[in-house]
């Protein structure tokens, strides 16, 4: 896998701060994490794996909510990131760590009934071989969880402002991995998947924490800071205009059946 995308999540100072934008501005007050643990199926004795658990937070006091017996196997493909929910998650005997690439799980056919990898899998080098491996190791009947976003929404505002003051950036383009493609792609290696998706927006009252949030993410590397200079103030004056700066998000999951 990407070795810079290694290097951007060795601790999760990036991951935080992206999150924190969403939670601080987004207008659907259930919070994506709380969409998500409505639409898992747990059931007792359920072994669940979860693949590029970042910092672990969408596990923050929903542990103690899962059913009885249910073990919880959390990896990621950095160390620092494992290292992060080691410590968080040690006390509990139903959870273990472990350092995982994806395309190549090195664990059992048929070990797990529930499979997650939410927002990653658009930076997986090679996603069908990632694919055939979550399919090897669920159980016939297990489900895998991936959340996703679109390639409108946020994506698609940042890439036409950006392209205002650089015409041939690639920073926001078209996503490997999102909810217009992901049903296809899927559906080459399980027979049932299904779409849903998240209805929310942002409005974003100061524009310094909108530029903070787009330096962060892997898509603006080496862009010139002189540029951020013009994207603060082309969205300082949206704001100024509208009151805050309004923008549709396009997020959602995909469950698909093995």
């Amino acid at each position: 896998m990407n070795e810079y995308v290694k290097h951007q999540y060795s601790d999760d100072s990036k991951l935080s701060l992206r999150r924190n934008l969403h939670s601080k501005y987004s207008s659907n007050k259930q919070g994506f994490t709380a969409w998500l643990f409505d639409k898992y199926e747990f059931f007792n004795n359920c072994r669940i794996l979860e693949l590029g658990c970042g910092n672990g937070e969408q596990w923050e006091r929903q542990i103690e909510n899962l059913p009885d017996g249910c073990n919880l196997l959390l990896s990621d493909f950095s160390d620092g990131m494992v290292n992060i929910v080691r410590e968080k998650y040690v006390k509990y005997k139903n959870i273990s760590f472990q350092q995982i690439d994806i395309q190549n799980i090195p664990l059992q056919d048929e070990t797990f009934d529930i499979v997650i990898s939410n927002h990653m899998l658009y930076h997986v080098p090679d996603l069908s071989r990632a694919l055939s491996e979550v399919k090897r190791v669920l159980k016939t009947g297990g489900k895998f969880y991936s959340a996703t976003n679109g390639n409108g929404g946020m994506r698609l505002v940042l890439h036409e402002a950006l392209k205002r003051f650089n015409p041939d950036t690639t920073a926001f383009q078209e996503s490997s991995f999102c909810l217009q493609n992901g049903l296809d792609l899927l559906s080459e290696h399980f027979s049932d998947v299904k779409r849903t998706d998240y209805e929310d927006s942002l409005s974003i009252t100061e524009t310094r924490d909108l530029i903070n949030w787009i330096k962060s993410t892997i898509s603006i590397t080496d862009y010139p800071e002189k540029d951020f200079d013009k994207l603060f103030d082309y969205f300082e004056n949206i704001r100024k205009k509208d009151g805050a700066i309004n923008i549709q998000k396009e997020v959602g999951m995909f469950v698909s059946t093995k």
